[in-house]
């Protein structure tokens, strides 16, 4: 999934173990590390948790994409809420996995719009809306939250720098987020975002 976007299931049983997890979780972080050589200021440390955390959860929603014969009795083995408090490494640890969630929630949107599992993920990606960005979602923006992650440097730059590449003018409506993609295009906004433009001078 990292190296070519897509997946590769060999069993139709959603169940991993303990040592899968672990060797999963060494992965993980080698990827980080890497992709973090490349962010600016200081990157935040790794955080294993969320990691594993989302890679189960995109695991366990291909599974029931790909293999579902009802609905599961218990969603919780599946599909636990990630508890932890959310911080900028939190979200960019996540992030390594969770950025494919979104493509796997629009196949089943094409499928069933109305699916209990497109509602739950979106439960899941609530408070990761870095890993939406793109993908019209339309998640509830919690601006006291994201404000406070913005303090980091390196996950505010990231994050707009997201947007920004994306163009996610939905996104951008928001004010935490408008104010700080104006302030990173500059005089530069009419040229590299119109669409952008456009609404920050109507707003």
């Amino acid at each position: 999934m990292r190296t070519s976007g897509q997946f590769v299931l060999y069993t139709n049983k959603p169940k991993v173990s303990q040592s899968e997890l672990n060797d999963l979780a060494d992965f993980l972080q080698q990827e980080y590390e890497n992709e973090s050589l490349n962010y600016p200021f200081e990157a935040p440390v790794f955080h294993k948790e969320a990691a594993v955390w989302a890679a189960k959860t995109i695991y366990y929603a291909a599974q029931f994409l790909a293999h579902r014969l009802e609905e599961p009795k218990d969603l919780q083995q599946f599909f636990a809420d990630f508890t932890e408090e959310i911080s900028p490494s939190v979200i960019l640890s996540a992030d390594i996995s969770l950025r494919f969630l979104p493509f796997i929630i629009k196949e089943l949107e094409y499928i069933d719009f109305d699916d209990w599992l497109v509602k739950l993920l979106k439960k899941q990606l609530q408070n990761f809306s870095y890993s939406t960005i793109g993908h019209d979602l339309e998640l509830e923006i919690q601006e006291e939250q994201l404000a406070k992650l913005f303090q980091n440097d390196c996950f505010r730059t990231l994050y707009i720098d997201r947007v920004i590449a994306q163009k996610d003018i939905s996104l951008a409506t928001q004010k935490i987020i408008q104010k700080n993609v104006a302030i990173q295009l500059g005089e530069h906004a009419q040229h590299f975002w119109r669409a952008f433009a456009i609404q920050a001078t109507a707003l």
